[in-house]
């Protein structure tokens, strides 16, 4: 997995993220790179397996200004949605990391405007921050997340910090295939 600590699409060199990527594929390993780089990734597509490997991207709003005002330096929504249908497109599996969930509505509308092309989904919440945190109704939204997810019959991952809010006897797989 590259990365949660940094982006390997990031505004600089990402030579070393193809020598990576290529080295990774030498020793037959498979890979997923974690990016708010949105398109700057599409150089290294040709590196990618559908078979084994994975594009994902993190979302917090389609919301340009939204964006640029939390994610400083990251590729504006639609650049990381234009990266993820390109990867989609030509078969490499997708996934949005919803995490940190900054806006309820806005994280709700990255899986409406995305499902047809996004694989997976990975629900999280806002941890670090507390005054979301401490006025997000964390339950209504998980309810709301899930309903909206089944409706479309897209897969997902609630994590950890939400699972308390799950219905009982909910499938939510430790483990979800990472590639098609």
């Amino acid at each position: 997995m590259l990365s949660f600590t940094t982006d390997p699409y990031h505004l600089g060199d990402t030579t070393a993220t193809r020598m990576t990527l290529e080295i990774l594929i030498e020793h037959g390993l498979g890979f997923c790179t974690l990016s708010k780089g949105g398109t700057r990734a599409l150089r290294d597509l040709d590196l990618f397996r559908h078979d084994r490997d994975a594009f994902a991207c993190t979302l917090t709003s389609l919301d340009d200004s939204f964006s640029s005002r939390w994610e400083q330096r990251a590729a504006l929504p639609g650049d990381r949605i234009a990266a993820l249908r390109n990867f989609h497109n030509v078969g490499i599996f997708t996934w949005v990391s919803l995490e940190p969930t900054l806006d309820i509505e806005a994280s709700l509308a990255v899986v409406a405007a995305t499902h047809s092309f996004v694989d997976l989904y990975k629900v999280g919440r806002a941890n670090y921050l507390k005054e979301i945190t401490r006025t997000t109704d964390w339950r209504d939204y998980t309810l709301r997340m899930i309903e909206l997810l089944n409706r479309v019959n897209a897969k997902h991952y609630i994590k950890r910090d939400l699972q308390p809010f799950l219905p009982p006897d909910y499938p939510n797989p430790l483990r979800v295939r990472q590639h098609h």
